[in-house]
């Protein structure tokens, strides 16, 4: 069959782009000397790596400025842009260092599309100097759906509900009614807001409550909120809560929602009536929504005038009012949102891993980028958490943050017991049953009498994370990376969590060829299989990344869960996270070794904080719960903190106080900090991580040497420590073999400028693509 004309298309998309471009290029310089003007040029952000400014002459025929978004070419490509300054012929260079003239290209085109406001440029620039990335690398995290179409959005809401929210009005339940220590809570959040305030307040403290009345507070005064959440399950679930109190004016904003519905969240905010009004009459109004805009009118002709007519036509279409405000729901990605009249950011369970981007640049911290936002728009931030990363505790410490605490449940209840059991003695006894202790089944069986729930805790999906020969000893190895293939036994694959290599499990060993195979380990497949056979008569369910790749099983895992239809639960890290189950009285970790093992100078505060949200989880409704913690490391002084209650016990290492009066550290806080000074790793040190990778191990170790080499030889870069290269724990993923770098720079006046250093140091390397610089790394 001969070829069709799709088999050419790339071909011909790429020949029809450079035609284009050549025939607007000789256009625009016939056109230009016909009409006299001031050349002016156009410095413009691409979504790119490359860190230097690019310019490109404004022809005549366009008018832009700052926010503009513009098509461009570069290196034969064309590219969407954001115009960030217009600057004169006297402001760009006219030749290369090396003397030879610079030909600037013209914008091909400006599109009508909402301009970027200034306040997002600024916290692009903000996060790409901080985090060490391109503006473009920024830019293109913020809006990666270039492309998307811009689709008109067609009114749901009647007049009646539109005109309601003309008066800046709270629709729908405007009361929330807070205890004393809440009411104390909320007068010291509200004095201190001048600065960051950190919400120390146990699991089921009523941290939601206050977030909730300070957020109604800001509505009142007509300024929106920006209400981070980790995960997008905890989302979901706060999302029905914040709907009852907020209404229509509730704003949901995920990675995982569909290109049409972020555009839609994108479209609300961008067309503000407030501060696109120039931009939102006549032709460009009816460009953008004229649809929409005529499906309006038929609804509020009583209105009388064209004007008027349109206007409101306008505010039906979008979902929103002149001078109104919303609350954002949201993971780290809602940050770049186009937000204005910004009140106050609340980032809840601000210790949270998830917080922090790994990959791709910028490997930002939404946490610190909140801060960054809120202070452009001169805004109010609250950080809470039961379990505070010890940043923020350090910060309080100084001074830079306010600490307020909420001690005390809302329902009054007592903290949960905890109780360890030491799975060595268990198997000498025996009294294992497959991975459950008889102690364990005892307590789950009494708690299910009494009809309560139990959540069973292994941080490791799938059936078994290791399959072994029984013969020879062969153990199934992605060829990407180096790690074993997890066994999944629903779908009888096995799986690479890092590449996402997927195989059929045949039951023959591809060494010996024999079909007798050892099941090591146990992930959450697994132990769901084991509680069928302990516990016939229960209904047992699975939460984990497997469940989660449904949408619509994952909802009705939770759902089912937290109406009562499910007894036992067994999850993953990701159901540890801020999620609110009435009968939930007794939770089970098993496997802790795995937690408490890990190779990392945060491993103790990872696993002190996973621990206490899992503690956290259950006796939420004034019945005391129950925290079952299986281990072969009894004496682990994370452990021994959670058994003593030290972990509630203030300690004040230098005699510090917080703006609001009390003392500063927990005691387990106080003495992993301290550790953390005597051998200068954050929160006393900035670091930062240099990542170094490549396919061929013997390039990566040259990669490496010139590394040092640069690092050891600028006389302007002055860091306390620098380590490595040293192998991580995984040295290959996706075919790449890895060696890593640490930076410790101190936290002083000349902190900007090493950093700055350090990027142009990594910049001279010839291979620099290579290489990952990741700040404050996890």
């Amino acid at each position: 069959m001969a070829p069709s004309f799709w088999d050419y298309k790339g071909r011909y998309y790429f020949l029809f782009s450079k035609l284009f471009c050549n025939f607007f290029h000789i256009f625009v310089e016939r056109m230009e000397p016909q009409i006299p003007h001031t050349r002016h040029y156009a410095s413009v952000i691409l979504p790119v790596k490359f860190s230097g400014e690019v310019s490109y002459i404004v022809p005549n025929i366009f008018e832009v400025e700052r926010g503009s978004r513009v098509k461009v070419e570069l290196a034969n490509k064309i590219y969407p842009g954001v115009v960030k300054e217009i600057l004169s012929a006297e402001e760009v260079p006219t030749h290369t260092p090396d003397g030879k003239e610079i030909q600037y290209k013209p914008l091909l085109s400006v599109e009508p599309l909402p301009k970027i406001l200034p306040t997002e440029i600024e916290l692009w620039e903000q996060v790409a100097q901080y985090y060490l990335c391109s503006v473009g690398e920024v830019f293109k995290a913020a809006y990666p759906a270039l492309t998307v179409k811009q689709e008109s959005v067609k009114p749901r809401k009647t007049v009646e509900m539109f005109l309601k929210s003309l008066n800046n009005e709270v629709i729908v339940n405007k009361d929330v009614v807070l205890n004393a220590p809440q009411q104390q809570a909320l007068r010291q959040i509200e004095e201190n807001l001048h600065k960051p305030v950190l919400l120390r307040g146990v699991t089921g403290s009523g941290k939601t409550e206050i977030y909730i009345t300070l957020a109604l507070d800001q509505l009142r005064r007509g300024k929106s909120v920006l209400y981070m959440v980790p995960e997008i399950a905890i989302s979901k679930q706060l999302q029905s809560r914040l709907k009852r109190v907020f209404g229509e004016r509730l704003l949901t904003f995920h990675s995982k929602q569909t290109a049409a519905e972020k555009a839609r969240i994108h479209r609300i905010l961008q067309y503000n009536a407030t501060s696109r009004q120039e931009e939102l009459q006549g032709e460009n109004l009816q460009r953008w929504d004229c649809t929409a805009m005529q499906e309006g009118t038929k609804e509020v002709t009583q209105k009388g005038t064209k004007e008027a007519t349109q206007e409101a036509a306008l505010q039906t279409a979008t979902f929103h009012t002149p001078n109104s405000a919303v609350v954002i729901l949201g993971t780290r990605s809602s940050l770049f949102l186009p937000l204005s009249n910004l009140g106050l950011v609340i980032v809840d369970e601000e210790h949270d891993s998830s917080y922090k981007q790994t990959e791709p640049a910028p490997r930002y911290q939404a946490k610190d980028t909140a801060i960054m936002l809120s202070r452009i728009h001169k805004a109010g931030i609250l950080l809470g958490s039961a379990t505070p990363s010890f940043e923020s505790e350090y910060n309080c410490l100084l001074g830079r943050f306010a600490l307020v605490e909420l001690t005390e449940k809302y329902y009054g209840a007592t903290p949960p017991q905890v109780e360890i059991v030491d799975t060595i003695y268990a198997r000498k006894t025996r009294q294992m049953v497959g991975n459950f202790s008889q102690k364990l089944i005892n307590e789950m069986r009494r708690t299910m009498e009494q009809g309560n729930q139990v959540l069973v805790f292994r941080n490791r999906r799938s059936y078994s994370p290791i399959v072994e020969c029984q013969e020879c000893g062969e153990i199934p190895k992605c060829p990407h990376c180096n790690v074993h293939l997890s066994y999944h036994k629903y779908n009888n694959t096995l799986r690479c969590h890092y590449c996402d290599f997927t195989g059929s499990f045949t039951g023959v060993c591809r060494s010996c060829g024999t079909s007798s195979f050892i099941y090591r380990g146990a992930g959450t497949e697994k132990l769901e299989e084991e509680l069928a056979a302990i516990f016939p008569d229960a209904t047992i369910a699975r939460y984990d990344a497997d469940i989660a790749q449904s949408k619509k099983v994952e909802e009705q895992v939770i759902k089912d869960f937290a109406e009562g239809r499910i007894n036992i639960l067994v999850g993953t890290q990701m159901i540890s996270k801020g999620f609110d189950f009435e009968r939930l009285k007794l939770v089970a970790v098993l496997a802790a070794d795995t937690i408490l093992g890990v190779q990392d100078f945060r491993g103790d505060e990872k696993a002190l904080q996973l621990l206490e949200q899992l503690m956290g989880r259950t006796g939420r409704r004034g019945e005391q719960g129950k925290l079952i913690i299986q281990t072969n490391r009894k004496e682990h002084p994370v452990l021994q903190s959670l058994l003593k209650g030290n972990h509630h016990n203030f300690h004040n290492p230098d005699n510090s106080r917080n703006t609001c009066g009390t003392t500063a550290l927990p005691a387990i806080t106080a003495q992993l900090l301290g550790e953390r000074q005597q051998f200068h790793f954050a929160p006393y040190v900035r670091m930062v991580k240099i990542i170094v990778k490549h396919r061929d191990a013997a390039k990566l170790q040259e990669l490496c040497c010139q590394i040092q080499e640069k690092l050891q030889g600028r006389k302007d870069l002055e860091y306390k420590e620098l380590t490595g290269p040293f192998t991580p724990v995984i040295d290959k993923i996706r075919g790449e073999f890895i060696k890593c770098f640490y930076v410790k720079l101190a936290r002083d006046n000349r902190l900007a400028h090493n950093k700055r250093a350090l990027q142009e140091c990594i910049g001279e390397i010839r291979n620099y693509n290579s290489i990952i610089l990741d700040v404050d790394p996890l």
